[in-house]
């Protein structure tokens, strides 16, 4: 039983000291993105197959009376076992980790952004929680199943710093291997153990709860867009070509065939590209060409805009999601998560509503319902800019229509009649 508590004490607590250090570290290193950065990456990716038994020797030379922390006399210690198998595993943790938060989609991020939510760090480990849960489970799993660096630092003495596997080491060499594999299939109990709760922890649970709506009480909408002069490259091609908006009325719908510019356009707008050429004031969000879902429930969803569980509800129900409140937004059809992401928008009131396809792929009477809350709050005046392949939708909501091609705003004579009439959509 001693040997079993040093075990889960000392791969335990160097997991946790691995992931408060990889942790943070990880989320710095993926959120300033660099070239120096990216060779920082190769070389923690290295550190994945680094010796045990290297990192036992560096630590035992450190500990020894002339190494530099003699003095600290942690040598055949567990506190020093501790250090062996920080070192050893904080590669792993911070790289997967790493790994798993560069893999969060960018709408997600600019998302959470735009709604402007409080702790965006904890935000962008929230999503990435699943990533981050695996990196934990395979630098335990490698801690608990070391001998090589626990063996050097901690000396394998009885009652002491004897852990399950050296112990495994010490029964195999004197012949007792009926001991060696209890002790081997106790190691096996306590890693499935771990992996069945880092799998707890995966899965998302939602409690089945009733809740009361509340209309939301709407404020007063003042916005300006001014877009002088706009001109942007990618790899010296030239996307957007001198776009001029002086001055906008409430919906101003953006034509164009696909890559001539309407989204490029509208990121420069929500300021997700820095551009001086664009002034704006008043609160923006933008509801992405992909709808864009958040970690939490439906309705957690809808309240990362920033709104009670009540006006949540009340939201959910201008859209007929209300009973799916407690699901996970993963299991949503496509045409609900659009549904989802648009009125996650409208909770957060922006002045600014940037709309990027948003009804593609829905049905007409769903395309109907969307219309009528985008319509809701120009009245209330907001101003709004759609983006979409859908003249006849650019019609019903806008009188003010800009044609893109090829990155520069034409007028209607310079594109097909059937991107105008509607004719090409059956």
């Amino acid at each position: 039983m001693t040997v079993i508590l040093t075990s889960l004490a000392v791969s335990g607590t160097a997991t946790i000291l691995a992931l408060v250090i990889g942790l943070p570290l990880a989320s710095w290193c993926s959120k300033h993105q660099s070239e120096s950065l990216n060779w920082l990456k190769i070389m923690i990716r290295t550190l994945y197959g680094l010796p045990p038994v290297v990192v036992g020797v560096a630590v035992y030379l450190a500990l020894s009376r002339k190494g530099p922390f003699g003095e600290l006399e942690l040598l055949f210690t567990i506190e020093g076992m501790i250090i062996a198998q920080t070192l050893l595993i904080l590669p792993l943790i911070w790289g997967l980790s790493w790994t798993a938060l560069d893999k969060i989609p960018k709408e997600v991020l600019e998302t959470h952004g735009l709604l402007a939510t409080k702790n965006m760090m904890i935000n962008r480990l929230k999503e990435a929680r699943v990533g981050i849960i695996s990196a934990v489970l395979v630098g335990f799993g490698r801690a608990i199943a070391e001998v090589g660096a626990v063996m050097i630092v901690g000396g394998n003495i009885a009652g002491k710093t004897r852990v399950m596997t050296t112990s495994i080491v010490l029964d195999t060499q004197q012949g007792n291997l009926d001991s060696a594999l209890m002790s081997g299939g106790f190691l096996l109990i306590v890693a499935l153990f771990a992996s069945g709760l880092a799998l707890k922890l995966e899965k998302e649970k939602f409690a089945s709860k009733k809740y009361s709506e509340r209309a939301p009480i709407f404020k007063q909408y003042s916005a300006n867009v001014v877009v002088d002069n706009l001109n942007w490259k990618i790899d010296n091609k030239l996307i957007l070509n001198n776009i001029n908006l002086p001055s906008q009325r409430k919906c101003s719908a953006i034509l164009g065939a696909s890559g001539s510019g309407k989204s490029s356009l509208l990121r420069h707008i929500a300021g997700l590209i820095n551009s001086d050429s664009v002034k704006v004031e008043g609160k923006i969000m933008m509801v992405h060409q992909r709808p864009v879902i958040l970690y939490g429930s439906v309705l957690q969803n809808i309240c990362h805009a920033g709104v009670e569980v009540e006006e949540g509800m009340w939201w959910l129900k201008q859209v007929n999601l209300e009973t799916l409140k407690n699901k996970s937004p993963k299991t949503l059809s496509g045409g609900e998560k659009q549904r989802l992401a648009l009125v996650r928008a409208l909770a957060s009131q922006p002045d600014i509503l940037l709309l990027d396809e948003f009804t593609a792929s829905l049905d007409g009477a769903n395309v109907e319902m969307m219309e009528r809350l985008v319509q809701n709050h120009l009245d209330r005046g907001a101003m709004i800019f759609l983006a979409t392949h859908n003249s006849l939708q650019a019609k019903r909501l806008s009188k003010q229509i800009i044609i893109l091609d090829n990155g520069k705003v034409v007028t209607e004579n310079d594109v097909p009649q059937s991107l105008l009439d509607g004719s090409w959509l059956g």
